[in-house]
C-alpha cells in the first residue's frame, strides 16, 4: 500500500471517529474528547522528548508529563474556574525542572545545565501547553460546533495546500528551506479555502457563529496561517534531529506530532480570536 493510500485510509477512519466522539459523547463537558486530546498530547510529548534527546542528552521526567497541562485545563474549567490551575501546573513543572538540575547537573559538572533546562522547558510547553487550548473549546457555548469547525479549518488547510501544491506548485517550490517541497500555490490554497469556510460559517449558521462574513474570513484565514506555521515549526524540529518523521505510529503520516503539529499551534490563536476579539 502506498503512503498516499495509507494517509487516505487513516483520514477515513480518524475523521468519523472524531465526529462521533464530539457529537455522541458530550457528557461531562466532552470528557471523551478531552481524554482523546490528553492521550494524543502524551504520545506527542514522548515523541518530542525523543527528538530532543537525539544528541544523547538525557532529559528528566518530561516524556510522561505532556498530558498534565491539558488535564489541568480540563479540571480547572470543570471544577475550579476561579483558580489558574493550568498556570500553576506549568510553573510547578518548570520549577521542578530547575530543582532537579541542582542534583542531576553534577554528572557533567553542570556544563550541560543550560541546554538540559532549555530542552526540558520546551518539552513541557510543546506540545502540552499549546494542546491545552484545545480543551478550552469543550467549554464554549455550542462547543461541538466550535470544536468541529476548528478541526475543519485546520484539516482543510492541510488538504487543500497539498492538492493546490500538486496542481499549481511545480514551479514555485523551495520558498522556505525548512520545508523545500512546499510551494507558494500550496500556501495560497491552504489559507484561502479556510477563509472561505469562515465566511460560509457566518452566512449559513449565524445563530452559532455570531460574527459577520468579514470576521469569519479572518477566523478561517488566521487559524490556517497558524496551522501552517505549526507544520513548519515541527519540520524545523525534525531537521534539527535529522529524522524524517517524529514517529511511526500513524500509517502514512508518521508520528503523532506529524499529524497534530498544525492543530496544536492553531488552537491558541483560534481560542483567542473567538473569546478575546469576537467575545463569543
Amino acid at each position: 500500500m502506498t503512503s498516499m493510500a495509507k494517509r487516505v485510509m487513516t483520514g477515513c477512519i480518524a475523521v468519523p471517529v472524531l465526529i462521533g466522539i464530539v457529537v455522541f459523547l458530550p457528557h461531562l463537558n466532552y470528557l471523551a474528547f478531552c481524554i482523546l486530546i490528553m492521550g494524543l498530547t502524551l504520545l506527542g510529548s514522548v515523541e518530542m522528548h525523543q527528538l530532543l534527546s537525539k544528541d544523547g542528552e538525557k532529559l528528566p521526567f518530561t516524556s510522561y508529563t505532556g498530558a498534565l497541562l491539558p488535564l489541568a485545563q480540563y479540571v480547572q474549567f470543570s471544577y475550579f474556574s476561579d483558580t489558574e490551575l493550568t498556570f500553576y501546573t506549568l510553573m510547578f513543572l518548570i520549577g521542578l525542572t530547575l530543582f532537579i538540575e541542582i542534583f542531576s547537573g553534577a554528572s557533567d559538572s553542570f556544563h550541560g545545565t543550560w541546554e538540559r533546562n532549555s530542552k526540558t522547558v520546551l518539552n513541557i510547553i510543546y506540545p502540552g501547553l499549546f494542546a491545552s487550548f484545545i480543551i478550552r473549546l469543550a467549554f464554549f457555548q455550542n462547543a461541538a460546533w466550535f470544536i468541529l469547525f476548528f478541526f475543519l479549518l485546520v484539516f482543510s488547510s492541510d488538504t487543500f495546500a497539498f492538492f493546490f501544491g500538486i496542481a499549481f506548485g511545480r514551479n514555485n517550490k523551495g520558498v522556505l528551506k525548512v520545508s523545500p517541497n512546499k510551494s507558494i500555490a500550496g500556501f495560497v490554497g491552504g489559507l484561502m479555502i479556510p477563509g472561505i469556510l469562515g465566511v460560509l460559517s457566518a452566512v449559513l449558521f449565524p445563530d452559532v457563529f455570531i460574527y459577520n462574513a468579514a470576521e469569519g474570513f479572518i477566523v478561517g484565514f488566521i487559524t490556517a496561517c497558524l496551522g501552517t506555521v505549526g507544520d513548519l515549526i515541527e519540520s524545523s524540529f525534525k531537521r534539527s534531529a535529522e529524522v524524517k518523521d517524529s514517529g511511526s505510529i500513524i500509517p502514512g503520516r508518521g508520528g503523532i506530532l506529524d499529524s497534530v503539529d498544525s492543530v496544536i499551534m492553531a488552537a491558541p490563536v483560534y481560542v483567542a480570536i473567538i473569546t478575546l476579539v469576537l467575545s463569543i
